[in-house]
């Protein structure tokens, strides 16, 4: 039993490569088998009672299987992704060849993703459905009478949601982008301050 097996059986035969011992009486002796079809796992029911397959019950047919899948046998025994990596070693995942424009890769970019950030200050019901956080209405609807709590955590934290939610050509587009949020996000700003003064300095006036 190499890790070079394109084969795997399942069953309560002891000449299983995974053995379930005899307390497992729902399994079948011959219960299922495991192959690479040289693109993906493949799992082969071939039992009499069945197996779960993330809750999908399988019998006497074939369903690609993934890293991280319950496998239950008979619905009620566990294969353990330890076993089946035993005989399928999990592949190591191939390097990112997503480059920039400058030819480094995306991790390399000396991007701040803590600073503040204007747009998402000023306009985050708006600027969100641009940069990968829809979300931001539905916290102006449930939140916004909260003003300038919600505007606030944006501008803490939009930089970075923005730069992780939605998919860049490169960091110099990123930046680009937030700059021009940057510069709506305080006119807004300076107007909501000139408009609490207008109303503040009107209101004193009429006392």
């Amino acid at each position: 039993m190499t890790q070079n097996l394109k084969v795997i059986t399942i069953g309560r035969n002891k000449d299983s490569d995974i053995y379930l011992d005899e307390s497992c009486k729902l399994a079948s002796r011959n219960h299922a088998s495991i192959f690479y079809d040289g693109n993906q796992l493949m799992f082969r029911d071939t039992s009499t009672n069945g197996t779960m397959v993330n809750n999908v019950r399988v019998n006497h047919r074939t369903v690609p299987i993934s890293d991280g899948d319950i496998i239950m046998i008979a619905g009620r025994y566990p294969v353990s992704w330890a076993q089946i990596h035993a005989f399928f070693p999990p592949r190591k995942p191939e390097p990112d060849s997503t480059v920039w424009s400058n030819g480094q890769p995306k991790d390399s970019q000396p991007i701040n993703r803590t600073k503040w950030n204007w747009g998402a200050f000023g306009l985050y019901p708006i600027w969100g459905f641009f940069n990968g956080c829809w979300w931001g209405f539905l916290v102006s609807m449930c939140f916004g009478l909260l003003y300038p709590l919600p505007n606030i955590i944006f501008g803490i934290f939009g930089t970075r949601w923005a730069w992780d939610n939605r998919k860049w050509n490169s960091p110099q587009e990123f930046v680009k982008t937030q700059s021009v949020w940057a510069i709506w996000g305080i006119v807004i700003f300076c107007l909501q301050i000139l408009a609490y003064l207008f109303f503040g300095m009107t209101i004193l006036a009429n006392l």
